[in-house]
């Protein structure tokens, strides 16, 4: 795979550097030729690190969620000791709220791990182990970002359990109807914007 951070005047430079040992050397005082030909645009570089930035958004997230335990802990508790349906959104609740929490912690933990050793490389100036370790992370990438997606639909929905455990009756389900409409709406924009991205981004570059 051809790396992103090598600018096509790079490219088009070293296709028109001389072929022969000899014309190689002599066209080196002349300037120009051999720096373009090994030309690494950093700044496209840093900016595609920082286009990394679902292990910030989980962390927020987990962080939120754990605060949903103090939310819901012992809400209704009464209500619920004979009650099926609270019982079985109780444990939905649980379930993930846990799933949340763990995703949370792989993703922020994959994109941190691959940041750290990418600016570790580019901070020594190692620009082609830093090329070949960031291509080689691509499945983990394609990993990070499932488990990105999965993290927010667990969360978005355990926030409405959140709601519905902790008010009563006919109540809860006013109270949790913004929280369930906008999660529907925001779903289906999601899904749009990673076709879109897919098809705009992702398919001229060739990796996620």
């Amino acid at each position: 795979m051809i790396a992103p951070f090598v600018t096509k005047a790079a490219v088009q430079s070293a296709a028109a550097l001389p072929q022969s040992p000899a014309a190689f050397i002599a066209a080196i005082p002349r300037g120009g030729a051999v720096a373009a030909a090994a030309a690494f645009d950093m700044g496209l570089a840093k900016t595609r690190l920082e286009g990394l930035a679902y292990g910030t958004v989980t962390a927020l997230i987990t962080s939120a969620a754990l605060n949903l335990f103090k939310f819901a802990d012992g809400k209704n508790s009464k209500l619920m000791a004979n009650d099926r349906f609270n019982n079985i959104l109780k444990i939905t609740f649980g379930i993930l709220l846990a799933s949340t929490v763990s995703l949370g912690i792989y993703t922020t933990a994959i994109f941190t791990i691959i940041g750290i050793y990418s600016k570790t490389a580019l901070g020594m100036g190692q620009t082609t182990d830093f090329i070949t370790f960031f291509n080689s992370c691509e499945k983990f990438r394609h990993y990070g970002f499932r488990s990105f997606v999965a993290c927010l639909a667990s969360f978005s929905i355990s926030w409405v359990c959140a709601l519905l455990l902790t008010y009563e009756e006919e109540t809860r389900w006013w109270i949790a109807l913004p929280a369930i409409l906008v999660g529907v709406m925001g779903f289906l924009h999601y899904k749009e914007l990673f076709a879109l991205a897919s098809t705009l981004i992702y398919s001229s570059s060739c990796e996620m």
